[in-house]
């Protein structure tokens, strides 16, 4: 899976909540990415490939042919490894499981491009949402995996990027804009230059694409070797990339293995906290906890909580507790029920109970003993 500016950082995340997972084995690496660190020439670097060169007008061709499009990226690809496809993320999150299962089967190498990272960063107006969307994009990536491991019978996975990002803050200041590049180019980001000539400031540094992609091209490419950015009309000046820097050219690769023996499922389980053998009062509050949050393997379910007697004769009302509680800290999943009781007379040596009972399949998963001591209850219909 290739996630568009999935910066090391935030894969590193994404790798430590695959660490966590019991069913997954996950390894990370980082690779040196391209100059410049920008989508058309990364992703055409992650195809197998003989050649990547630039055309006269700036397009990046992988052996001569163009690989802008999925289409395109996939007919390469299959010039490589005959039984491989290229699908865009967004078209299987909807998927059902037949048509998820399709793409998978018979082929050797499946590439998904992902886009959250940097469909938001890269437009001005949404530059500032970008750890939201680096938040999504760990979520995303995660989930997906899980859901092709378990629904299309595909257990490897790799993830990497293009490339990664550099993002400020602050309000970008006039002085940090380096003037002059977008007269000169033919091809221009905000931390990179391509053209016939070098871009002559302080802090520019150059090289030519032919020792970038190993080639005779003598044209120019120019970035700047700090954080600075080329004045560039109508583009973002927060979240950029195309430049030289650790953060812009380090990109990650996870290599993920998912366990192919299925773990048993359990249903959330509910237990009685309050240390109670006596109930004193008809109106009563106890309380309860959920065992165990839920998770990939613990399942949330819905439980009917009320008292009987030893004739299973209903003798409180009845309370509907749904165990959803994903908290990993346990006085989170705790709460408290009332129960109000017939207003009738009890026998101190008969046996009462407590009872929950799985909503669902209507199986009992909890029998409390308890003593009904009321010292004075007349019946006025009540619970009748």
């Amino acid at each position: 899976m290739i996630s568009d500016a999935l910066r090391y950082e935030v894969a590193h995340t994404l790798f430590e909540k695959m660490q966590a997972d019991e069913k997954c084995n996950a390894s990370i690496g980082a690779m040196q990415g391209v100059l410049p660190s920008y989508t058309p020439l990364g992703m055409a670097s992650l195809l197998p490939h003989k050649t990547i060169e630039y055309s006269p007008s700036y397009d990046v061709l992988v052996d001569g042919k163009a690989c802008s499009s999925t289409e395109q990226r996939e007919a390469i690809l299959k010039e490589y490894k005959i039984n491989s496809k290229c699908v865009q993320f967004d078209s299987m999150k909807t998927m059902k499981q037949a048509d998820l299962r399709s793409i998978f089967t018979g082929q050797d190498v499946v590439y998904i491009y992902h886009n959250q990272i940097d469909a938001r960063g890269d437009k001005a107006a949404s530059e500032n949402e970008v750890f939201t969307a680096c938040e999504e994009a760990i979520e995303e990536i995660y989930t997906l995996i899980k859901r092709i491991a378990s629904q299309a019978n595909t257990y490897h996975f790799i993830v990497t990027a293009d490339h990664g990002f550099i993002y400020k803050r602050d309000k970008i200041q006039a002085t940090d804009k380096i003037a002059g590049a977008a007269s000169k180019s033919n091809s221009v980001g905000q931390r990179y230059s391509i053209s016939a000539e070098e871009i002559k400031a302080d802090g520019v540094c150059h090289t030519t694409v032919g020792k970038v992609l190993g080639s005779a091209d003598e044209r120019i490419v120019s970035f700047p070797l700090a954080s600075d950015i080329f004045k560039v009309a109508g583009a973002g000046q927060n979240y950029v990339h195309g430049g030289c820097s650790p953060q812009e050219m380090l990109v990650p690769m996870i290599d993920v293995k998912v366990d192919k023996g299925k773990k048993e499922t359990s249903l959330a389980e509910i237990a009685l906290v309050s240390l109670t053998s006596k109930i004193t009062n008809l109106i009563t509050t106890l309380d309860f906890v959920q065992t165990e949050p839920v998770s990939d393997i613990v399942k949330e379910t819905s439980y009917r909580v009320y008292f009987i007697s030893d004739s299973n004769e209903k003798i409180s009302n009845e309370n509907i507790v749904i165990a959803d509680k994903k908290d990993k800290d346990t006085t989170k999943r705790m709460f408290r029920l009332r129960f109000n009781f017939k207003n009738k007379k009890y026998d101190k040596s008969q046996k009462y109970y407590l009872v929950a009972y799985d909503d669902k399949n209507d199986i009992e998963v909890l029998r409390h003993e308890i003593i009904m001591d009321i010292a004075f209850a007349d019946d006025f219909g009540f619970f009748t």
